[in-house]
């Protein structure tokens, strides 16, 4: 046992106050202190006293070479100093141990600096201060001494062989002042004795331990989770945290994860004056035991590494652990957050989580979730839930992206729910958000987003409108793109204006063009089919349109097909009658003059002419879908337009509720998608293709207001869950009229 200096001159004084009691019990009287020719004096001072001195006092610990040469000099004149009659039995190879450890010593001293014989050196040094050491040395001469003068003497010999005996052993003197020392120290202590929790019973890893908590402790009815508690570990304590309790029939177990400091080391102190008084149960004991920390009781720096440790500090928010079945892409952990936290920050499927890969802190998306049981003892089981989250990366404030981080957490890893509040988030900045965080998503090349067509799709009045209104205005503030809204339903003309200043906006065609279409309508003779309808004026018409529009200030125009007055002949041969064009025939002739117009300018890899398809299964359907083959050619031709626009700079945003019933042609092109709530098997199936089939099950579950984003157009390497921007932080302020 290691004692400390109070200790040790306790030690001291307990062997002197025996040496004292010893000599004068024999001698009656004190003259053997001062007596050089008595013999006690020789066995009990010379001897006994200096062996007491050098272990406890001047070499507790080891020994020097000048320490050996003082020592068998001193033996050799305690020799020399005996009379004559006084004979050692063991007296010629005293001298003869004086003479070579005495002369070893000052040669090695000598030698000390001689880089040759540094090895040799080191090694003799070892031998002979090992060999010197005054435990071995004076216990020797002790019992030589007591065999020489007293081995005759019945009532001494005894007593001094017995006295030698424990100078020799020592173990008791020691454990008796450590034990006096450490009911002193309990006794004056402040604390509270230690709170005993139960035993280790099973490691699930390098940190993480199982306690068991029998059916006497008095903790077994407390809930424990969150408290801080201290594994022995001989004399030192490891401080750890209750993770999860799980009730057996008389029984609790608790999952207790040792914490670490910043420098990744167990966080551990000395726990002595944490020692109960009385008990079965020591801090000393090696059986693993597990007590309640009051961390008052420690020192400043071991409370202040507590008080730092992450999972300590930001204990609230402690999701769970990683647990087993995780891959690169995906964790799967084990639920450890309460019904409270879960209802105050709404917990589920797009929530955003937090854990470590190599120190590096790494972002991830929850996305499922299922229950399980195990079996724990007996007939006890446990059930518990095991989440799911997708990795999303490190998300960087100052470029606001989520960059990549390599290979995955190790098993047992603490995963916390990500502070909403550490960044400053501007809605006119970014598309959307990360759910319930504020780490923005902006649109990464707004070009991008035309030329590379964007898909955005949803079930009817779930907000696809507002989102297509959010991303015309962006567009419009950071490029220089004319936009064609195709609309069927006038939403564009009554709610677009509230997004975008309505001095950019115009509705629909020329009313005077409008009314010339109508007019030129017309019913002609059979055998010309050019004398019948207007398909060939409502060509001109749009190219007489596109180029005023192009050539004005405005930016956006809203067209309704339907509100187009357009015809052609009924039949080849002998026609009697016209055919109304479908909106699909329309949207083909519009697209088809766009990209003559775009294919004019020239190729460029920004974005010129967009064209919005409003209610998209109407405008391009999917040929399943088509009420004549007019609308299956229709469609075709404004699929090749979307395929051949991107190098003119012209692209679409396909705005839809009906995935099934939309040309794949062109929906195939969309390298951008918003998904939003999806509830129908066939546009689940679709967007699994790109999102993949865990995001897709979240499709008809979706919140409103909430899409899942991917695509080339956005600063996102994966399919993520977003939270869309307020639509009241969107629309513009209404316009005040003095």
């Amino acid at each position: 046992m290691q004692l400390n200096i109070k200790q040790r001159f306790s030690v001291v004084a307990i062997y002197i106050g025996l040496i004292l009691g010893i000599g004068y019990y024999f001698s009656n009287d004190w003259q053997f202190l001062i007596d050089t020719n008595n013999n006690l004096n020789a066995v009990l001072i010379a001897t006994g006293l200096a062996l007491i001195l050098s272990v406890y006092i001047t070499e507790p610990y080891f020994s020097k070479p000048v320490d050996v040469i003082t020592r068998w000099v001193a033996i050799f004149l305690f020799l020399i100093g005996l009379n004559s009659k006084q004979c050692l039995s063991l007296s010629k190879y005293w001298y003869i141990a004086c003479a070579v450890f005495t002369g070893l010593g000052l040669l090695l001293i000598f030698l000390h600096g001689f880089k040759k014989f540094e090895k040799q050196q080191r090694i003799a040094v070892d031998i002979i201060c090992k060999i010197s050491r005054p435990e071995i040395v004076f216990t020797l001469l002790y019992f030589d001494i007591v065999v020489s003068f007293f081995r005759y003497d019945q009532k001494e010999y005894p007593i001094l062989i017995g006295f030698g005996f424990l100078l020799a052993v020592n173990k008791p003197i020691v454990w008796f002042v450590n034990f006096i020392s450490t009911q002193f120290k309990n006794i004056t202590s402040t604390t509270d004795a230690a709170k005993f929790i139960g035993q280790v019973i099973g490691h699930e890893s390098t940190d993480l331990y199982k306690v068991e908590l029998q059916s006497d402790n008095p903790f077994r009815q407390k809930e424990l989770k969150g408290s801080l508690v201290y594994l022995e570990n001989i004399t030192n304590g490891v401080a750890g945290i209750v993770l999860s309790e799980r009730i057996l029939l008389g029984k609790k177990w608790l999952e207790i994860l040792s914490l670490r400091d910043e420098e990744q080391n167990l966080i551990s102190f000395n726990i002595k004056t944490l020692m109960p008084l009385t008990g079965e149960k020591s801090i000393f004991s090696k059986t693993n035991a597990v007590y309640l920390l009051n961390i008052d009781a420690l020192e400043e720096d071991v409370r202040n590494a507590i008080n730092s440790n992450k999972v300590k500090a930001n204990f609230k928010n402690l999701i769970g652990y990683v647990w087993e079945g995780s891959t690169i892409n995906k964790i799967k952990f084990n639920k450890l957050f309460s019904d409270e936290l879960q209802k105050e920050r709404g917990i589920g499927e797009g929530s955003i989580i937090q854990t470590e890969i190599a120190n590096e802190e790494v972002l991830y998306q929850i996305i499922d979730a299922r229950t399980d049981e195990e079996s724990l003892e007996f007939k006890d089981t446990h059930g518990f839930t095991i989440g799911t989250a997708q990795k999303l990366g490190r998300y960087v404030a100052v470029s606001n992206e989520l960059n990549t981080v390599k290979w995955l957490p190790e098993i047992y890893t603490p995963i916390f729910l990500l502070d909403p509040l550490n960044v400053a988030y501007d809605s006119n900045n970014f598309i959307g958000k990360l759910p319930n965080t504020n780490y923005g998503i902006p649109i990464k090349t707004p070009h991008e987003l035309v030329t590379h067509n964007t898909a955005i799709l949803g079930i009817l009045g779930i907000g696809k409108s507002c989102l297509t209104f959010e991303l015309l205005q962006k567009l419009l503030s950071t490029t220089d793109v004319k936009i064609f809204c195709i609309d069927l339903t006038n939403q564009y003309s009554r709610e677009l204006p509230k997004y975008v200043s309505p001095t950019l906006i115009q509705i629909d065609f020329v009313p005077a063009t409008l009314a010339s279409l109508k007019a030129g309508n017309a019913t002609g003779v059979p055998a010309n089919p050019a004398t019948w309808g207007n398909e060939a004026l409502y060509k001109t018409t749009i190219d007489t349109e596109i180029d005023a529009f192009i050539a004005s200030d405005k930016r956006v125009i809203t067209i309704n097909p339907d509100m187009h007055n357009v015809s052609r002949p009924g039949s080849q041969f002998n026609i009697t009658h016209k055919i109304d064009l479908t909106p699909a025939e329309k949207v083909r002739l519009i697209s088809e003059r766009l990209i003559v117009k775009a294919s004019l300018l020239g190729e460029t890899s920004e974005a010129r002419f967009l064209i919005v398809f409003e209610e998209a299964h109407s405008l391009v359907p999917e040929w399943n879908s088509i009420a004549n083959e007019g609308d299956k050619n229709a469609t075709n031709g404004t699929a090749k337009v979307i395929l051949q626009g991107r190098k003119y700079g012209l692209g679409s945003f396909v705005v839809t509720q009906r995935t099934a019933n939309i040309s794949k042609s062109i929906l195939n092109q969309c390298n951008t998608i918003f998904a939003m709530r999806v509830f129908d098997d066939t546009g689940k199936q679709f967007l699994e293709n790109y999102i993949g089939s865990d995001y897709s099950n979240l499709l008809p579950t979706l919140e409103e207001r909430h899409c899942i984003a991917i695509g080339k157009a956005l600063k996102l390497k994966q399919p993520v869950i977003l939270e869309l921007n307020d639509m009241n932080e969107i629309i513009l302020p209404p316009v005040v009229i003095p």
